[in-house]
């Protein structure tokens, strides 16, 4: 089964994105409430984010997976990526850019609780 070049980005660039939205994903019991205090919304809005907080361990693991997916698939498959469209070095760009941002989203939880044991 041969993959065209097109094939073979667009995969490479789904499987970042998707690396993204599970990281996003598994920080919507934290950021939630962060972004209703940035905007002013009251505490009663903190009701229905507890609901997302099962989805925390399975989102950090597809977001982990996919990262080290896209690893795999750059720097050690024996079957190299085909880039015609977008250059390798551009994707090589787009996941150490993507990397820490998802770092970011699945350590938010854990820096966050820290941040506010120090401000008391």
């Amino acid at each position: 089964m041969t993959m065209s070049p097109s094939n073979s980005v667009k995969k490479s660039v789904a499987m970042l994105l998707a690396a993204l939205f599970a990281a996003l994903a598994s920080t919507l019991c934290c950021i939630g409430p962060l972004l209703y205090l940035l905007f002013g919304i009251s505490a009663a809005g903190f009701i229905g984010i507890a609901a997302f907080a099962w989805l925390q361990i399975p989102m950090t693991i597809v977001s982990v997976g996919l990262m080290a997916a896209g690893f795999w698939r750059l720097y050690l498959s024996p079957r190299p990526v085909c880039v015609n469209v977008v250059s390798r070095r551009t994707l090589l760009w787009l996941y150490w850019l993507a990397l820490p941002l998802v770092i970011a989203l699945l350590s938010w939880p854990y820096v966050l609780s820290w941040l506010w044991e120090l401000m008391e």
